[in-house]
Formats: structure tokens, C-alpha cells, sequence
């Protein structure tokens, strides 16, 4: 069987050159693997993304943002009392500057951690200087201390 013209002609230009063949074949392969891993380093930094976008946002269905001016402090009773919703609870979110570091800005998030568990998983274990504790013994010290916050730090990934 006679290999067809154009295959000779390839197979004698590679036996003239094959270090730049050889080098060809490895710059094709590189490109393949470099678009590969560009393409799995987007999906990955896009499903971080949306894993953290999900632990702030949590199991929302719906979302009301106010004006600048911001929403009547009765908006919330209003809605999860006379309307019957339950399965509400308020987020406020503003940016403070942090004189301490130079006016840098700092996001606030603010939350009702009664009404979020249907939500988030925030208060599932909560470390209350230096110990673990439950989420109701969270809960009891935030209010029952005197100037305290509640925080939340993601988990890393090694957790």
C-alpha cells in the first residue's frame, strides 16, 4: 500500500527537522494544558464565588433594598407580623470608615441572629472567649454582656 503524497512529503520534512517538530508538538501541548488549567482556575475562583456569595446571602428567595434613605424601621414588623411572613429576616449592610486604619472603608453587616437559622448556619458552634459553645450559649453571652459583638469568619479550607 502506497501512502498517499502528502503524507511522504510530512514524513520527510519531520525526519529533516525534528527538533523543530519535536519542539512544535511540545508548544501545541503546552498551549492545550494552559488553556486547560485557565479554564479550570475560572470555574474554580467562580464556584468560590458563589460559595461565598451563598454564606452571606444564605437560602434567600427574596430581597428588599431600600433607597438611599434607607427603609421605615416598621418595615420589618410590618412584615413578619402583620403580613404573617415568618420566615423573614433583615440584613443591613453599609460601609463605615476605620479611623484607626488610616479612613479605610469597612463593610458592616448586620443581622438578627433570632430570626436567621431558618437562613444560615452562623450560630451551628460559636467560640465565646477561647471556649466552643452551642449557639443558645452565643446568643446568651451576646446579650447578657456588656459591650460584645457577634462575629463571623468563614471557615478555611483545611477545616
Amino acid at each position: 500500500m502506497r501512502f498517499p503524497i502528502i503524507l511522504r512529503l510530512a514524513g520527510r520534512y519531520v525526519r529533516r527537522r525534528l527538533l523543530q517538530s519535536a519542539l512544535f508538538v511540545i508548544g501545541v501541548a503546552l498551549g492545550v494544558a494552559v488553556v486547560i488549567a485557565i479554564d479550570l482556575a475560572n470555574n474554580s475562583a467562580s464556584r468560590a464565588f458563589g460559595l461565598s456569595t451563598e454564606s452571606i446571602t444564605g437560602r434567600a428567595t427574596h430581597q428588599i433594598i431600600g433607597s438611599p434613605s434607607g427603609l421605615p424601621s416598621d418595615f420589618y414588623y410590618q412584615l413578619r407580623v402583620d403580613l404573617g411572613l415568618r420566615n423573614s429576616a433583615p440584613v443591613v449592610e453599609d460601609y463605615a470608615q476605620v479611623i484607626d486604619l488610616g479612613d479605610r472603608p469597612l463593610r458592616i453587616l448586620g443581622i438578627d441572629p433570632f430570626a436567621e437559622p431558618p437562613f444560615r448556619s452562623y450560630l451551628t458552634e460559636v467560640r465565646v472567649q477561647d471556649e466552643t459553645r452551642t449557639a443558645f450559649d452565643g446568643l446568651s453571652a451576646f446579650i447578657a454582656q456588656p459591650n460584645s459583638c457577634l462575629l463571623y469568619t468563614s471557615p478555611s479550607p483545611r477545616d
